[in-house]
């Protein structure tokens, strides 16, 4: 994949950023960014030069569902025509219908990734999350996957798995429904991203013999964790 798709993911994460709360810059601006990155991404995919006839290409090969590329077509040739009006009530006009837009072009990234539609999943602010108790991990491990940071906190030898800064729901490979899960440390080694057509994203630690495996919607986690194997 071409660095726009990580691109993309970062426009899409400090949009949610921004609307949470972050002051760093105006919602309208990185919108127009991340518009920008999904056109030059499906004209990249669809090998056309007009993201228009791009979008309607990728939804007739289905990888996009009809409806999502006919809505990513009018935004762009909205956002493109959109002259009559001043600035200003452009921007207001926009900065109302961002974060809709921006679920749209989640949606749109994670279906050119999976090379099927995906499923639209909640496109939430993010708010920062103070530490419980003021404690940090004692160490962490953070990947980047489809515009959200999926990071393992552990801290006295237990971890816990957060989506954008928030603990998500844990399972042990057998099934055991957990609050956090025992870890020495947290992995320092690449990890190896594989997804799904089902939308499952599994994240795996060769060295440490760690995996996780992602629901579509980032909300659960399923681990795959034998420290005894990763030790012999």
């Amino acid at each position: 994949m071409t660095g726009r798709f990580t691109q993309l993911g970062r426009q899409l994460r400090k949009l949610r950023h921004i609307v949470g709360g972050s002051p760093s810059a105006a919602p309208v601006t990185t919108l127009r960014r991340a518009t920008q990155l999904a056109c030059d991404l499906a004209c990249e995919q669809a090998a056309v030069d007009d993201a228009q006839a791009a979008f309607h290409d990728l939804a007739v090969r289905g990888i996009l569902e009809p409806a999502l590329a006919e809505r990513l077509a009018a935004w762009v040739a909205s956002h493109a025509t959109d002259v009559s009006r001043a600035p200003a009530q452009r921007d207001d006009a926009v900065g109302e219908r961002a974060m809709p837009i921006g679920r749209d072009l989640d949606t749109f990234l994670r279906s050119l990734e999976l090379g099927a539609p995906a499923p639209e999943i909640p496109f939430e602010a993010i708010v920062t999350r103070e530490p419980v108790d003021g404690a940090k991990p004692d160490s962490t491990a953070a990947v980047p996957l489809s515009g959200r940071i999926v990071q393992l906190e552990v801290r006295g030898g237990l971890a816990v798995i957060t989506v954008d800064e928030q603990p998500i729901a844990m399972t042990l490979a057998a099934g055991e429904l957990v609050t956090s899960f025992a870890l020495a440390a947290a992995p320092t080694s690449r990890p190896e991203v594989h997804r799904e057509r089902t939308g499952v994203t599994r994240v795996v630690w060769g060295p440490e013999n760690l995996a996780i495996e992602l629901a579509p919607d980032f909300g659960r986690a399923r681990i795959e964790n034998d420290p005894d194997r990763a030790r012999s």
